[in-house]
């Protein structure tokens, strides 16, 4: 794959992240807001905040973080597939990935 299909793809990532990540955001809160009749605790380190609405409204922002990301990589690569007829360029290789890789020569070298 050449340079210019990664940079389409990064591009095509943006068009389709920012919407992506207002939508998310709104849903996060609005969840919030269906279960808790306060704000969200936007500075946990403040006096009033609980522990328990720091850690909850953590754990559902995180949820929305990474959804957010999936729709975003999918809808990406279904758009590139749309548009340009080809399979789109491969993603980084996650830490973990990286790991399993490294290991894996590792272990191939010391067997040699």
């Amino acid at each position: 794959m050449g340079a210019g299909a990664k940079v389409s793809m990064k591009v095509m990532s943006i068009v389709v992240g920012i919407p992506v990540g207002i939508v998310t955001k709104k849903a996060v809160e609005r969840a919030w807001l269906t279960v808790r009749p306060d704000d969200p605790p936007r500075k946990p380190s403040e006096a009033e905040v609980h522990w328990s609405d720091a850690v909850v409204w953590a754990a559902m922002s995180g949820v929305g973080i990474v959804l957010a990301d999936l729709i975003t990589r999918r809808s990406t690569e279904v758009a590139y597939r749309a548009i340009t007829g080809s399979e789109p360029p491969p993603g980084k290789p996650s830490k973990a990935a990286k790991k399993l890789q490294k290991a894996s020569e590792k272990a191939n070298s010391t067997a040699d």
